[in-house]
């Protein structure tokens, strides 16, 4: 179920006109996750019977767990967000890869406005086509569902501020692809500063972790601290609030060094990335509010529909199974101890893999650990050959399964090379 750069093809966003997935699937469902829980029951009700006829809903439907947090119309929801990412460049027909972002052009010191050279196919476009397929019922069922995905999904994206601007100068004559291709060097790792934005909003894709974010968030940001949302009221000044937050937060108002070349990527200032995730927290409560907001004007249904029922699950204390690495696929979104024997571990600088009873495309399970986690774990090539147990939330990446790790106490040694 990760969409990720999980966020990440992380490899691959630095391949692509702008990032792959913006937030990362974590801080897409944590905004559909807000914006849901700002719908009316009778919104709540029609979003669900609309994504029924969702290409992937039957999918979604199979993975779920029940759970006292949330219901299955919502975890539907969350799901929806991180679809467009999963079929981006797949030949899906419903594919429009170039609708995640908008590329206005940054020329420093001025940074004059410029408008982006496609506006028939960029995010603002991409959410305005949503809009006008879920407010005509006449479209047939399964193009709507796809086009509510989308704009779950585009309103998250244009609140990324590298989404919305390419910085253009002397070292980038024809753009750094929305800060992909502007290399940075947090602590001891090379990325795009594209990526680092795209994780700021957590690397955990599981739903109940992004429901209990959001429930934060709303906490940390409620409406009547937010005078955005009264002040810009449009898809279009959206995007222009990300273009001013990529200028003064993102690049530091053009005095934000960054290197062409991976090897000679300079450090980040000390207290870049805590700065930049309060920008990203704040723009996650915006765009789910604002998501809630074109989903009360937009979504049109041909009749009434009825209520959802009460979610009466009761959650009960259960103890954690150990499984092995063959079982995984049967427990997604459940939290589970995989165990195994680490068959290879890969360091990349966006990304890292740690492959159990099996190599590369044909391991049966991968442990993986994401950037901004990268630093809690040592001496990760000391586990080739080991026996171990890993603990988390088993998701789903490209049909297989995997537990994303964010702390060493994740990862225990049961046995000899």
């Amino acid at each position: 179920m990760r969409i990720y750069l999980t966020l990440f093809l992380a490899v691959s966003a630095l391949l692509l006109p702008n990032s792959v997935m913006a937030w990362g699937g974590a801080g897409h469902q944590l905004i559909a996750a807000e914006a849901y829980r700002q719908l009316s029951p009778e919104l709540k009700a029609e979003a669900f019977e609309v994504l029924k006829s969702h290409p992937d809903f039957e999918k979604w439907t199979n993975a779920y767990h029940p759970n006292a947090n949330f219901d299955l119309a919502a975890y539907v929801f969350m799901r929806s967000s991180t679809w467009p990412d999963e079929i981006r460049r797949s030949g899906n027909k419903y594919d429009h890869p170039n609708w995640h972002f908008i590329d206005y052009p940054l020329r420093p010191p001025a940074f004059t406005f410029e408008p982006d050279a496609r506006p028939t196919d960029n995010v603002l476009f991409g959410i305005a086509e949503s809009e006008k397929a879920l407010s005509n019922t006449n479209v047939d069922p399964e193009t709507r569902a796809a086009m509510l995905s989308y704009l779950v999904h585009l309103v998250g994206d244009e609140h990324q501020p590298l989404h919305c601007e390419s910085l253009f100068n002397a070292d980038y004559p024809n753009g750094d692809k929305g800060g992909n291709n502007f290399y940075v060097m947090p602590a001891q790792r090379v990325v795009g500063l594209h990526s680092i934005w795209d994780g700021l909003l957590g690397s955990s894709i599981n739903p109940r972790t992004q429901w209990n974010y959001a429930i934060q968030l709303e906490a940390k940001f409620p409406t009547n601290a937010l005078p955005e949302l009264t002040a810009h009221t449009t898809p279009k000044e959206w995007s222009l609030e990300s273009r001013e937050l990529a200028i003064e937060k993102g690049y530091l108002n053009g005095e934000l060094k960054g290197s062409t070349n991976r090897d000679e990527a300079p450090s980040l200032p000390a207290d870049y990335t805590k700065n930049a995730k309060a920008v990203a927290e704040r723009q996650g409560a915006l765009a789910g509010y604002r998501l809630a907001d074109e989903i009360q004007k937009y979504l049109k249904c041909a009749g009434p529909v009825p209520l959802l029922p009460e979610n009466t699950f009761k959650a009960q204390a259960v103890e954690v199974r150990k499984i092995g690495t063959g079982e995984a696929s049967k427990y997604y979104d459940e939290l589970m101890v995989v165990t195994g024997k680490v068959a290879q571990v890969t360091v990349r600088p966006t990304i890292t893999f740690i492959n159990l009873d099996g190599s590369g495309p044909s391991a049966p399970f991968t442990a993986v650990i994401f950037p901004e986690n990268e630093d809690k774990f040592k001496d990760l090539q000391s586990l080739k050959d080991a026996n171990v147990e890993i603990s988390g939330t088993v998701t789903e990446y490209r049909n297989k399964p995997e537990i994303i790790l964010e702390t060493p106490d994740q990862i225990k040694v049961v046995g000899g090379k």
